[in-house]
């Protein structure tokens, strides 16, 4: 029988030594950034009214549920973005204009398939609400670049999209609601056969060539500048035209690696513009993901646009940490005695604190020991106080 007092739920693990201290540093450096953009900070509850996950009437599939004790339906934290469009909805105390709010909160997501993937991650990120414009676009994307250099992560790729794009490009080419759902759920689900055969049966050879073409390939600058003359005179061509306008902002402040991907497209009743995802170097989860979405809020009683995005602190962290990116070694002394010399040792211990040091108090019998202790636990020196001074034995 499986003892379950020494068992972690799968999807769940514990974090500590250098991971915990790289993910706490991580965390700091990306908030102190959203921070210093004006972003205010946000905590919301772990867990809310199961309603509050549920758009257009659809519970969302990969929700955590439970029951309180008056027979309510309850949800672990799922998606910040909806726990905030929460929150401005009903809080009448706030003022009128553009709100700007950071977080950082672990959230917890039950997939369909366990597969490896871990249901609780932590997740930082912002919400831009109440404006509805490039320029609000354009410092979002810029914000997520700035802070995962801020963490000294500089190998990485911005993949831009547009929900947008696509809708207007089934209504150029004439395509029904039926069909362009699913379209939607074949591109969402990265089910490319399915796609090709439903393009093949309901539209003629170029154009299904040209979607499947959308899908399997993306490119800088010259890439949608060759779909536009492609879709001259089009609604299609206005999102472009609007996806190129970005780029090129986004470029003249010296954001750098950005790559057009429709395929990127997910969220059908979720996201309604632009639509970004960044992939640092050789991972191949998205460490940023993020979009406009302007129906959302709608939803909780308010018509106001929104431009996001959430930043997987776990998946930075992994990155930086394998990459050594942040230096997280420091001195680490230990001390030792006990006895008619404990109060001494603790009063020197914080003296030698007050000047920045990490010193940490373990009574052991000798010296020997410590000195074997220190090895075991990643101390770099070991104090041995007398009456009225100490002397410091490095570690080997």
């Amino acid at each position: 029988m499986k003892n379950y007092k020494l068992h972690v739920s799968d999807g769940f693990k514990d974090i500590y030594g250098d991971t915990i201290i790289v993910t706490k540093e991580v965390e700091n450096r990306v908030l102190n950034t959203f921070i210093s953009f004006g972003y205010e900070m946000i905590k919301t509850p772990g867990l809310e009214y199961l309603d509050v996950y549920s758009l257009g009437g659809s519970q969302k599939p990969d929700l955590y549920n439970l029951i309180n004790r008056q027979g309510e339906v309850l949800s672990l934290r799922n998606d910040m973005t909806s726990s905030v469009a929460r929150f401005v909805s009903t809080n009448n105390s706030l003022k009128p204009g553009t709100l700007k709010y950071c977080y950082s909160q672990d959230t917890y997501r039950y997939p369909r398939l366990y597969q490896g993937k871990n249901h609780q991650f932590l997740q930082a990120g912002v919400e831009l609400i109440g404006e509805d414009s490039m320029e609000s676009d354009v410092s979002v994307i810029y914000l997520a670049n700035k802070a995962l250099l801020n963490c000294n992560c500089k190998k990485f790729t911005i993949n831009i999209g547009s929900s947008l794009f696509l809708e207007t490009l089934c209504s150029d080419f004439k395509i029904s609601n039926e069909i362009q759902k699913e379209i939607y759920n074949s591109i969402q689900n990265k089910d490319y056969i399915t796609l090709r055969e439903i393009l093949s049966n309901n539209l003629d050879s170029d154009k299904a060539s040209f979607i499947i073409d959308l899908m399997m390939r993306g490119g800088k600058l010259n890439y949608i500048e060759k779909l536009m003359k492609r879709l001259e005179g089009t609604k299609s061509y206005k999102v472009l035209d609007y996806l190129r306008n970005i780029y090129l902002s986004l470029e003249e402040l010296d954001v750098k690696s950005i790559i057009f991907d429709f395929s990127i497209y997910s969220y059908a009743e979720y996201y309604t513009g632009i639509i970004f995802k960044i992939f640092v170097d050789n991972v191949t989860k998205a460490v940023v993901e993020g979009g406009r979405c302007n129906s959302l809020f709608k939803e909780y009683g308010k018509d106001l646009p929104n431009c996001g995005f959430g930043l997987d602190i776990d998946v930075l962290s992994s990155y930086v940490l394998q990459n050594e990116l942040i230096d997280i070694k420091k001195e680490k002394y230990l001390a030792y005695q006990g006895g008619k010399l404990f109060t001494k040792v603790i009063k020197g211990n914080e003296k030698l604190r007050s000047e920045g040091l990490i010193v940490s108090l373990v009574v052991l019998d000798d010296l020997s020991k410590a000195i074997e202790y220190a090895k075991d636990h990643g101390f770099t020196k070991v104090i041995t106080y007398t009456e009225n001074d100490y002397t410091l034995k490095e570690v080997c």
